[in-house]
């Protein structure tokens, strides 16, 4: 493990100098930045509101380049390494040096990781080809691949039940009724309706699926087998008991499998449209769902909740919304406990439970991270807000050190396309993707 004492900053990995900055913009052919000041003003980090102890700023900017959007990030603390899902590739970054370790390849769309603390293993969900993959974080190769229902994000990996659940989300072009096209493919649901595909990493196949109401969002285990889940459309939280799921799910593949052989099962698990269902959507008027799951409502206070954490030890949820607003729920009871004000375009949230400090990245406007201290259990002010770069949206905390680790890329105009200055269009610049590292 590391020690949490952070080293001074290394020359070496340093942020390129002002001039060095507009000497890069040149390099690009097919891109140049609507004005060398504008990078300038983009890598000048503004005083921070002050905190009672030391203020946080970017440490460093690591540039590891990398093309296509991403999503969310995974660290691993005891390793020193950060993943980030970046388009159709895992990045791994060295958290002491900022190196680019390596990456995990073959993907279509990269969207969340998710890492198994008691083995040696990883989970990629990948929302273009609807499969896990389960990959060797040693090696960096991949492990197997698992089908999932269409368009899987979060993921979560529950250390009690040791189970992966799959967030997947209706898709906005999904078919709302009818029957699918596609051999093999689960039956098209409504368009309210998203479902969780659950996954047993040690057999590396699906145990069946869970058809829930709303829009699902990200996701977040406490780590007592309860798993919390965005609901979007519905300005709500959902709570899952991971067990319940467990002992539903395997004695319906025990029914299935009982008249089946090995071989058999083994091919049919491979088959979306043979794998076990869970109906808690509500359309289902056996009472299935009953104790299995509650909605956890919002209300106006938090519009399209967007980012979650959990404070597992006193189980309280952090939740970022669509209203510049972070909400802290009771996890237990899902009364709103307290709301405070982020910035625009807040997105995932990050909790560090060694320093009790909730850490919020707004990805609009110019981009900040929202700093919160919480005192007491349910004493919460915001003590800094920090500029950080614009699209800076997603995060991950390292709890060891007490950094925090954000990305973003560089916008340009394109210079290639014709029409005049009307016309221009701005696209990522080449190489300019790259990681910020927060400390005190």
């Amino acid at each position: 493990m590391r020690s949490p004492t952070r080293r001074p900053m290394r020359s070496s990995m340093r942020s390129p100098t002002r001039s060095s900055k507009c000497k890069l913009t040149l390099r690009f052919s097919s891109f140049v930045l609507l004005t060398c000041s504008a990078v300038l003003a983009a890598q000048t980090t503004s005083v921070p509101t002050a905190l009672p102890s030391q203020p946080f700023s970017i440490r460093n900017t690591w540039f590891i380049g990398g093309v296509g959007d991403w999503d969310y990030l995974a660290l691993d603390p005891q390793a020193g390494r950060l993943y980030i899902a970046h388009a159709a590739a895992v990045q791994v970054v060295d958290v002491e040096t900022g190196a680019l370790l390596g990456e995990i390849g073959d993907f279509g769309d990269t969207r969340d990781i998710a890492l198994d603390p008691h083995g040696g293993y990883g989970f990629v969900s990948d929302a273009a080809r609807a499969q896990v993959t389960i990959f060797d974080r040693e090696s960096l190769q991949a492990a197997a691949k698992i089908p999932t229902d269409p368009n899987p994000h979060a993921l979560i990996f529950d250390p009690q039940t040791r189970l992966l659940f799959a967030v997947c989300a209706r898709p906005p072009s999904a078919p709302a009724s009818g029957g699918s096209s596609q051999a093999g493919a689960p039956p098209a649901q409504p368009d309210d309706v998203s479902s969780l595909t659950v996954i047993d990493p040690a057999t590396r196949s699906v145990m069946g699926r869970i058809l829930l109401p709303g829009m699902l969002g990200f996701a977040r285990a406490a780590g007592n087998g309860q798993v919390f889940i965005d609901v979007t459309d519905r300005n709500a939280i959902l709570r899952i008991d991971a067990s319940s799921v467990e002992t539903l799910l395997r004695g319906a593949m025990s029914t299935q499998a009982s008249a089946k052989t090995a071989a058999d099962s083994a091919k049919e698990s491979s088959n979306p449209a043979n794998w076990p269902t869970l109906d808690w959507t509500g359309r289902n008027q056996s009472g299935a769902a009953a104790g299995h799951f509650r909605l956890f409502s919002l209300g106006a206070a938090c519009e399209k909740p967007t980012g979650l954490a959990v404070d597992g030890t006193d189980m309280r949820l952090f939740a970022t919304c669509a209203n510049m607003t972070m909400v802290v729920v009771n996890a237990e009871t899902g009364d709103l406990v307290t709301t405070l004000p982020v910035g625009p375009g807040a997105d995932a949230v990050g909790y560090d439970p060694n320093r009790g400090q909730i850490f919020v990245a707004n990805g609009g406007g110019d981009g900040s991270l929202t700093i919160i201290r919480r005192d007491v259990t349910d004493t919460y002010a915001v003590v800094q807000t920090l500029p950080t770069r614009r699209q800076a949206r997603t995060l991950a905390v390292d709890s060891e050190s007490g950094d925090v680790f954000l990305v973003t890329d560089y916008t340009g105009a394109d210079r290639n396309l014709s029409g005049g200055f009307g016309a221009l269009k701005m696209a990522p610049v080449e190489g300019s993707f790259q990681v910020l590292e927060i400390g005190t």
